[in-house]
Order: C-alpha cells, then structure tokens, then sequence
C-alpha cells in the first residue's frame, strides 16, 4: 500500500518567530499550550519541535543540514552527519499520523553535527560556542516538554533517539545501553540485576518483573517485532547479540538521559537505521514507518497495555 505524503514546507521565518514570541509569553504565564501536529521552534530555527499527542517520543540529532556561518565549527569530536534521518523522522510523524489520526512527538536539530552534537554532553556537543550551547539546551527542553506531556496524559511512554549506521551488517541496531559484550552473556546472566537496573527499558523490567533477555531479545521484543516485519534487527531473537568482531551502537548520551536508566516511566531505545533499503529513498522511508507503525502497535499493546494511538488503556473507551 502506497501513502501519499504531503511535501514538508517549513513555517516562515516570521512564524517561528510568533510562534517562539508566543511560547515565551504563555510560558511565563505558565500556560503553554503546545498544538498536536504543529511545530515550534527554537532560537534561529536551529531545532524543531512538532508536538504530539501519542505516549511516543522520537528524536533526530544528527541529521540536520543548516551550517549558519554564525556558528563556527566545532573542533573536536565526531562530525559525521546520519544522512536522511531527518527525512525519516518527518515521514514516521506522517505515517503514524496518516494510520491513527494522532501524532507522535517529534524533535529534530535542524543544524548540521559539525556545529552541534546534541547527543553528547554539552561540553563536548557544543563547548563554549555560546549559539551551539543554546540550540543544544533547545534541543533537550524540547524532549523534556514532550515528556511532560506524555506523563502527564499517559503515566508513562516510549522514547526512540533516531540514528543512521553504515555498519557492513544491514541490519536495524537497538541500543539500551548494554554492550555487546553484555548481550553475549546467556539470558539468565543479561537478566541480573545489575544489567536490568542500568538500561533504557529499566522502567519495563521493573513494571512487567520479566526477565531483561525475554524483554530485549525474546519473541516480543522490538528486535523481534521488526524482524517479522522484514527489517532484521539486533538484539533479537535470531540475532541475540552483534556477533564477535561485528560493529554495534548500544546507545549514547540521549537515550541515557531520556530513557528509564536513570528512573522515571519514560523507556528508550537508541535506534541505528541502516541505509540501503531503509532510509535511502522516500519509498524505502515510507515503507519503514509503515513497518515501524506496526511494531509500535504490537510493542505497546504487549508491554505496556495501552493503545499506541492515545495511550488509553487497551479494551477502555
């Protein structure tokens, strides 16, 4: 099935600007009303924020293009960009708003990761390069509203921090701050304590008491989920660990902080998208969100009993 996806157009200048006058206003008011579906911005535009209304949060921080020549380079760290991940945020927002007529909360930085990291520490993501240091707090605030949000009409929600890889394995990697050392330990070793009090998803192990490999590798998994979907994924069960001398990404600064590691009822995954097939074409991007729409359907439904669409308990009305 083919979704017809209306062309993004970005707001004016002047409505940023209204948009951001508005929100300082209401903010100070302590009134900020946020719209479903509309976006908001950050100083100079740098970062997006497109306010939802579904216990779903998704973030891209490393595929935005801008390079203001206000902002100089950054001098140190990684600056490779994940092309085409921005792209790949919008169209989710689209599809999932196309199939359940609600929209997931979506924040992008707009900036290229040559002037801004924004899943680093702020030292290290934008030093002391006083317009990197604030679209990089833009960023964060805007996370952290979305899940405000989510907690206070859901209780608790899922976080996924948008990435693209070039690993030599095509294959979707799911980061929750566990090694790949960790996962190639048996599943009664990665379902400790020690390990399920430190990842992403604490705050399912802690909800659901089920062991963190069933949780993260079983039949229900989201690795697993997007595997019957046709989209191979690692940690699953067919692939339960990246395998010896295989590269992996377990997860970074943003979904540490935002996911449960550290408490709270919002969980995270870290999620490295291959290119080839996924993320290369607009068809291959529609055809994932649809993918990706279905596993969060089942994902929800199975782990936390709630309708993905508004968050309402599954069977209430």
């Amino acid at each position: 099935m083919t979704i017809l996806l209306p062309r993004f157009s970005p707001a004016p200048r002047s409505l940023a600007l209204a948009v951001i006058l508005s929100l300082t206003v209401s903010g100070a008011l302590g009134q900020a009303v946020y719209e479903p579906g509309r976006s908001y911005f950050g100083r100079s535009n740098y970062v997006e924020y497109i306010a939802g209304d579904m216990p779903l949060i998704i973030s891209a921080p490393h595929g935005g293009t801008l390079k203001p020549a206000a902002l100089p380079d950054r001098k140190a760290g990684e600056f490779t960009s994940d092309s085409n991940t921005e792209e790949l945020a919008r169209t989710l927002q689209q599809v999932l708003h196309q199939c359940f007529g609600h929209y997931p909360h979506v924040i992008i930085c707009c900036l290229e990761r040559r002037k801004v990291d924004c899943n680093r520490d702020i030292e290290e993501g934008a030093g002391e390069q006083p317009g990197a240091r604030q679209a990089w707090s833009d960023y964060h605030r805007f996370i952290e509203t979305a899940r405000s949000n989510v907690l206070a009409s859901t209780g608790k929600g899922f976080y996924i921090d948008l990435h693209g890889q070039s690993h030599a394995i095509k294959r979707v990697e799911l980061g929750y701050c566990l090694t790949d050392c960790q996962l190639t330990n048996t599943d009664s070793v990665l379902s400790g304590p020690a390990y399920a009090n430190c990842c992403t998803i604490r705050n399912l192990a802690r909800q659901t008491g089920l062991p963190l490999a069933e949780l993260t590798r079983g039949t229900n998994s989201f690795g697993a989920l997007l595997a019957a979907q046709g989209y191979p994924a690692i940690p699953s069960p067919d692939m339960p660990n990246p395998g010896r001398g295989n590269a992996y990404f377990d997860g970074g600064y943003n979904v540490r902080r935002h996911g449960s590691a550290q408490g709270g009822a919002i969980d995270g995954v870290q999620m490295e998208v291959n290119l080839a097939g996924v993320r290369d074409t607009a068809t291959n991007r529609t055809n994932f969100s649809l993918a990706l729409t279905h596993v969060l359907d089942a994902y929800f439904t199975c782990w936390y009993g709630l309708d993905v669409k508004t968050g309402a308990a599954c069977g209430s009305r």
